[in-house]
């Protein structure tokens, strides 16, 4: 495994620049024997996900996937260290997913545990910024019972991740000299009181997620210290435990009382319903977003849905980014457990 974790992080693919990584992969799974789909997200669009399955049965019932982009900056692939350890950008978060995936898969196949029509691969692009490729794997027309999505969650199945509401929002003022402050109006001071109002909001606790929680994330706006601000914009991000639709209204109703303040949701959705349940596994609650959420029409009580893969998400986008080749191991085994737990038993009708 970690000669092939080795190619693919060698391989720079931050998120827009998968196009290489990509054609790899594809080459690597159909020397291993799969049938192989390049998909372009889009008409004419360089970047494509890349989808392998068992002889010529494109739908199965099981689907082992994860995101083959990664954030900046590049980091070349290096190690393994005295300890096991290999690092570089990619992986643990989510380039060594993939590797355990693919041996997960080539694993059962020599053993004749799984045929054609059971198991399928999907590597996708863009989940570090927008979700652009699970979103174009959402119309394929393939519908999957079982689908285990690979992120960095120390070799345990989470119990879930909370959602996401993500607002833009930007505050209109008046200039004038700062002092004859009657002339105008601060839209500075419009959007660190509506800021402030957003902070005091209280939001549901999940037992399982734990509390909802607010970020600033960026605040900008005035052009001189002697100058009312003629605009001010932000951004919010409100990780969602519970509750979406009532967390919300009581954003957005905050946001309408101040009229001179307005807003864009950039990105939303609630908590995704993730099992966790699998007898073996361990558990833990993990506080980042996926793009599972993107995976539109799989959502009913029939589909069965799993997070699962090496690393830690504290090593995840630093300098440090690194994954033991023992963590590997075991998740590969660990996807296998998977897989043949999904074959065995049924979804929830």
């Amino acid at each position: 495994m970690d000669l092939l974790l080795h190619d693919l992080v060698n391989i720079e693919s931050l998120t827009g620049n998968e196009g290489r990584v990509a054609a790899h992969l594809a080459d690597v799974l159909r020397a291993r024997g799969f049938t192989v789909e390049l998909l372009p997200i889009a008409p004419e669009s360089p970047r494509a996900n890349v989808y392998a399955y068992l002889g010529d049965k494109r739908p199965a019932r099981c689907l082992l996937t994860t995101h083959i982009d990664t954030v900046p900056p590049f980091i070349p692939f290096s190690g393994p260290d005295a300890e096991g350890k290999v690092y570089g950008r990619g992986t643990c978060d989510a380039k060594g997913a993939a590797v355990a995936m693919i041996s997960a898969a080539e694993r059962l196949v020599a053993a004749e545990q799984v045929k054609a029509g059971d198991l399928a691969l999907l590597f996708v692009v863009g989940e570090e910024v927008d979700g652009a490729g699970m979103k174009a794997a959402s119309e394929l027309g393939l519908r999957w019972e079982n689908i285990v999505f690979g992120e960095p969650t120390e070799s345990r199945l989470a119990l879930g991740h909370k959602g996401i509401l993500l607002l833009r929002l930007q505050a209109k003022g008046h200039a004038c000299h700062s002092g004859y402050p009657h002339l105008g109006h601060s839209a500075n001071h419009t959007m660190v009181i509506m800021l402030s109002d957003i902070l005091k909001l209280e939001f549901p606790t999940d037992p399982l997620l734990g509390p909802s929680s607010v970020n600033l994330g960026t605040i900008s706006g005035g052009e001189a210290p002697n100058i009312l601000s003629p605009s001010a914009t932000a951004t919010v991000s409100i990780r969602v435990s519970c509750e979406f639709d009532a967390v919300k209204r009581a954003t957005l109703g905050l946001v309408a009382q101040h009229p001179e303040v307005s807003y864009e949701i950039v990105a939303e959705y609630p908590p995704p319903n993730i099992q966790s349940a699998v007898p073996g596994f361990d558990t833990i609650n993990v506080g980042f977003g996926t793009d599972i959420p993107f995976l539109k029409y799989h959502d009913g009580p029939g589909v069965r849905k799993y997070l699962y893969g090496p690393g830690s998400i504290f090593l995840a986008h630093t300098s440090n980014e690194h994954v033991a080749l023992a963590d590997l191991e075991t998740c590969a085994k660990g996807y296998m457990q998977l897989v043949l737990h999904c074959m065995s038993t049924s979804p929830t009708p």
